[in-house]
This record gives C-alpha cells, structure tokens and sequence, in this order.
C-alpha cells in the first residue's frame, strides 16, 4: 500500500456532531481504539489484495473505504476532561508511538519488516497509563509509586505502551526536547555507563536479555523508540543468574535507568566515518511502570521431530509471535566439523521464506549442546520448518525440519 493506515485515516472526513459523545476510562477507550485499529486494517489488508488506490477500480474502492473508515472513526468517544482528545481529525485517533514509528519506517531499507512488526505488536500493545489506573485500583497497590514520565536537564521522557506475552516484553517511548544539543538530530542513542547503555529490573531484579535501540525523530520533532527485552526461558536456564522467572507471575513492575543521551545525524559522517554527533546532554532518567502479562492468547502444542540430532520439541502461538523450543548438538563434532559451534537458523513458511525474527534465548552447556527458545513474527501460516544452514561458501544444509502450527 502507498500509505499506511495511519495516513488513511487522516483523509476520512467525518461529522462528528452527528454522534453522542460518552466518557469512557481510560481501561475502557484503549480498548475501543485497539478494536478501532484491528478494524482498520483489516479494512486496508482488504483494498490492498483487491486493488491500490491509483487505478480508476482503486479510486472506486477508496470511497468504499473512505466510509467504512470514517464509521470507525466515529466510534472513538472523546474522553472528558485535560486529557480530552479533539475528535475532529482521525489522526488524533492514532496520534500515538506505533503510529509515529510506522510513519518513520516508509522508505526505509526495513520498511516491510518493520511496518509488520509495529503493527502487531501495537494491535496487542496497552497504554501504560491503563496500566497504572488498573494496578493503583487494587488495594495492595495503593502505595506503587510509578514514574511514566520524568524530565532532568531539559529532556522529558514518557513510557507509553506495553505489550507482554510471557515470551517478550516491549515498551514505546518517547522523547521531548528543545535543547538544541539533540533537537536538531536524526536520532538520540544512549551513551553507556559501566558498560552498560541502561539497566532493567523487574520486581526489583536487574535482568539481562533486552536490545537498547536509538531514538528516531518522528515529523512532530520528538523522538519515538519501541524496546525490547526477551523473557524466553529454556529449561537448563533457570538456575542461571541474569534469568527472571516469569512463571505463576500475572504482572510485573519494569524499571528502566538510562543516562547520558548523545544526538546524530544519519546521513553526515565525521573524519572518522562516524555519524556525526549533534551534541550530548549528560544526567539519569528512571522511569517505572507496571506490565500485566497477557498470555490470553498462548497455545502451546507438542513436535518432536528430529534430524542430525537437531530436534524441534515444541511450539507456542502468542497474540503476535511463534515460539519453537529446539535442542541443539555441538555443532563442532561430526558430522557438522563448525569450528565456532554457530550455524544459520530460521524458521521458514511454505515458500521456505524466513519468518521475522523476534528474539531468542539459549542456553550453551559445557559439552557443547544447547537448548533454544527462537521467537518469530507469525500471521497464521500452518506448514513451517526450521532450517539450519552451515556457514560456508555452499551454505551447508545440516537439517530442514517441516512441522504444522495447529
């Protein structure tokens, strides 16, 4: 499609005077718009199989949509109060960080991957602030104190979705500033400190697993990140340090520390071949939010299909993931002679086309074997394979292993 949803959206003229206005709690909005937004694209999935929206057919089509569209529009109930949003454009509908994220990805090498990946994981995602609103409800919560935004040396910073299956956790935030050392950047990283670009604990435990991505400047000038942190758990890891135990957990307090924020430019290099920095705003910014762990969707279901001593063992469906448990030998032994004990590893559907990878956790035994959790992007395909390829000139095939999803 030439443009996303989000850019269709907006060109939906809609008489909103025609509809009665509710209040709503926030539970209860961010569950009309995730309806909303599932609703949508399965409008925008429909038009892009049935035509694009140049041709003569294509614009006759768009009306269609166009109307069902501002229908759906119609359906968001403004919410009273500061944080009342003007329902007049369909844009405010979706005026968050996915929507930011997807719009940053067009025209970028990973375009497709990455509008894929945001759109599944925002379908599913929650707004933290429901979080926070459902968790101060209980009782023995009432004394949790959550910092959803903090703001030191000029720089706010604001959690705002989560989305956690039991496998993986990510978390969108976002950036303001006017201190011209990161405003006039392409993107902010986080400097490292011990070692470290940020820390993570959960229920007060400082846990490994997580990628610390750049911010990217989105068109309204602040700067929008999606996280990720991997929470898979194969078997052998669980005595190991670095490893939080999420069985028997319904939710979790996530507290993310980061420092020393630094701009680039993403088309100017220095002398070195470097990006070229922007400048650096030194301090500290933690901010803690609850997750509840929504495994509403999981389904696990047994393979037990085996080549080469490569055996697939299990699976498991999520809202937005395929989860595949494998056991891995030493690769370095015959008859696979892998010196470094790392060959290619994917899942495949039916074309043999790679799923997007998610995330992965696995635990290397002192003899050389392992056990694997790999996560993968899954839309529904019922026939796949693990693929395991050796790294040479003639890429090697150590094991093709098909198996149903159920």
């Amino acid at each position: 499609m030439e443009k996303n949803i989000y850019g269709l959206l907006n060109e939906v003229e809609t008489d909103f005077t025609e509809y009665e206005e509710f209040e709503l709690s926030s539970q209860e909005l961010e569950q009309h718009k995730q309806q909303i937004m599932m609703e949508v694209k399965g409008m925008a999935d429909r038009m892009e199989k049935n035509g694009n929206f140049g041709n003569k057919n294509g614009r006759r089509k768009r009306k269609v949509w166009m109307k069902a569209a501002g229908v759906a529009a119609a359906c968001v109930i403004a919410v009273g109060g500061a944080a009342a949003a003007n329902p007049v454009l369909a844009k405010e509908i979706f005026s968050d960080v996915f929507g930011k994220l997807i719009q940053n990805a067009q025209g970028e090498k990973y375009e497709k991957e990455d509008t894929e990946m945001f759109t599944k994981i925002g379908e599913n995602a929650v707004a933290v602030q429901s979080e926070v609103e459902s968790r101060q409800a209980e009782e023995a919560s009432q004394d949790e104190e959550y910092r959803t935004t903090v703001e030191n040396n000029g720089v706010t910073l604001s959690v705002s979705d989560v989305y956690c299956d039991g496998y993986v956790l990510y978390y969108t935030a976002t950036l303001k500033t006017e201190d011209e050392r990161l405003s006039q950047a392409d993107g902010i990283v986080i400097d490292a400190k011990d070692g470290k670009c940020s820390t993570i604990a959960l229920d007060g435990i400082e846990t490994e697993g997580y990628s610390t991505r750049a911010f990217d400047k989105a068109e309204d000038g602040t700067f929008v990140v999606v996280q990720q942190l991997d929470l898979m758990n194969p078997s052998d890891l669980e005595k190991q340090s670095g490893v939080f135990e999420l069985e028997g957990k319904d939710a979790i307090d996530v507290e993310w520390n980061l420092w020393n924020l630094i701009g680039y430019y993403w088309d100017k290099w220095d002398d070195q071949g470097e990006y070229q920095s922007t400048g650096r705003v030194d301090g500290e910014w933690s901010l803690r939010f609850p997750v509840t762990i929504d495994r509403s969707g999981n389904e696990k279901f047994d393979i037990q299909k085996e080549e080469n001593g490569i055996v697939v063992k299990s699976g498991t469906k999520t809202k937005a993931g395929l989860v595949v448990e494998v056991e891995l030998p030493d690769f370095r032994q015959e008859p696979f002679n892998d010196p470094y004990n790392d060959p290619d590893i994917a899942i495949c559907d039916a074309q043999g086309s790679p799923l997007q990878w998610m995330g992965q956790k696995c635990d290397l035994r002192e003899d050389g074997t392992s056990t694997m959790q790999i996560m993968v992007l899954y839309d529904g395909q019922k026939d796949l394979s693990l693929q395991v390829t050796k790294k040479d000139k003639n890429m090697t095939s150590l094991a093709d292993i098909g198996f149903q999803v159920p």
